[in-house]
């Protein structure tokens, strides 16, 4: 692990996931550990965390809107490819989703309903920390709830959301198209079970 991993993983104060099972990688998954991972996930108590797909650039312009997608930075044409192949990935391995949940912006939008599953639920809780008012306290409660909300609901959920919310849940970084399973309880509290990277070569 380099020192900038290092460093990411120890950031995470307000993280409140544990850590990659005993014998995983977060960080560089082998793939046969990415079927176990995949596998634990179709169990209950099991979520899906995905950052959103390719959209090329850094933070959205200073006109940003969150009900105008002309205004936001958006999926390019290998992002929406991305959010296809990902959905595809999963159904090749009978991940059936009870439902996909996804920040309000258009490019966390988009990345859930080009993955093809139903129902899509647009929830403010996966929305941008850094850019939504209240205190973080608050954006973190209002976090757990919906993570709670979904341990308790037969069939695994996808979260779709940013690098800025991931982040704070994990206490490290993950990239665009790449995704955590997590353990779920009904209190809202959430383990770490490892990094799926779809098919793809780690980033």
């Amino acid at each position: 692990m380099t020192p900038i991993t290092r460093r990411l993983l120890l950031a995470g104060g307000a993280a409140f996931l544990a850590a990659p099972a005993r014998g995983a990688s977060m960080f560089d998954p082998t793939p046969q550990e990415q079927e176990r991972f995949i596998e634990a996930l179709k169990t209950p108590g099991h979520a899906l965390l995905l950052r959103h797909a390719l959209a090329p650039g850094h933070n959205d312009p200073g006109d940003f809107q969150l009900g105008a997608c002309q205004t936001q930075r958006n999926l390019d044409d290998v992002g929406r490819a991305q959010a296809v192949a990902i959905g595809d990935w999963l159904r090749a391995r009978d991940v059936r989703p009870a439902a996909v949940y996804t920040s309000q912006w258009c490019r966390c939008r988009d990345t859930a309903d080009l993955m093809g599953f139903e129902p899509v639920i647009p929830d403010a809780a996966l929305n941008s920390i850094s850019d939504m008012p209240g205190s973080d306290a608050a954006k973190m409660g209002r976090l757990r709830r919906l993570v709670g909300s979904v341990a308790t609901r037969p069939g695994p959920a996808i979260l779709v959301t940013h690098s800025n919310v991931s982040s704070r849940l994990m206490g490290g970084l993950i990239g665009s198209g790449e995704g955590v399973v997590l353990r779920v309880a009904a209190d809202g509290s959430a383990g770490m079970v490892g990094r799926v990277l779809f098919g793809r070569e780690r980033m």
